[in-house]
């Protein structure tokens, strides 16, 4: 194989090793979202993107460590392989960055609004089951602190700094707890976006040194063949 080949191969396998790191990255950064939600008894939402971010990253892993060997090999059915697979890799991170980007604001996989649907039923009838989010996220009721005027039950003392209301509106917490909770979860994305960005960018230029690599290979069979005849 010539130079430009071997090149090639070179430049290809460092990009699948950059892929398998940034691949490990987005496992420990979905176990990072289970152990956050575990620790902080979030379970809304949290979970499901935790385990998409998991599943998607040990699939990077696994095209990754496919493809250096494909490389390594210089074995043209697989490269071929290698090459698809990435376009189905691309193709569902833009699937799953669309997800991340406008999920949260109906609620990702519905767990969000059915989460706080359901916190409030429990609030209605036994005060207190926004109490960890108000205090947590300094909000009040779900929408805002004139969900409990619907209701008629008094603003509790979650909704209030330091946890004193004093008979003044100014103490209380103006936003609505659903809405900060989605500002913290589109907080914690932003480095899944950049990385899942890089990816993308980085994985379409590995397709197309995958397909020089087996162009190259191919070309060589033909020449060897050609020799021998």
């Amino acid at each position: 194989m010539g130079l430009h080949a071997t090149t090639v191969k070179q430049l290809l396998l460092l990009l699948n090793f950059v892929f398998s790191v940034l691949g490990l990255a987005l496992v420990a950064f979905g176990i990072f979202f289970l152990i956050s939600a575990a620790e902080n008894a979030v379970s809304i939402g949290e979970n499901v993107a935790g385990g998409l971010i998991i599943g998607l990253g040990v699939v990077i892993l696994i095209v990754a460590v496919f493809g250096c060997l494909a490389a390594i090999h210089e074995a043209p059915v697989r490269l071929l392989i290698y090459v698809g697979a990435v376009g189905l890799l691309i193709l569902s991170q833009l699937l799953f960055l669309s997800m991340a980007t406008h999920g949260t604001k109906d609620g990702l996989s519905g767990s969000i609004n059915e989460g706080f649907d359901r916190l409030w039923e429990s609030e209605r009838n036994s005060t207190g089951a926004l109490a960890y989010y108000e205090s947590w996220l300094h909000c009040c009721g779900v929408n805002s602190a004139e969900d409990y005027w619907v209701i008629r039950h008094s603003v509790p003392s979650s909704c209030c700094e330091d946890g004193q209301c004093l008979d003044t509106q100014s103490r209380i917490f103006k936003p609505g707890c659903k809405g900060e909770f989605i500002k913290y979860l589109d907080d914690k994305f932003l480095v899944f976006k950049i990385v899942c960005w890089l990816l993308i960018i980085g994985e379409a230029v590995g397709a197309v040194f995958g397909w020089l690599l087996y162009s190259s290979v191919k070309n060589e069979s033909r020449r060897n063949n050609a020799v021998w005849m």
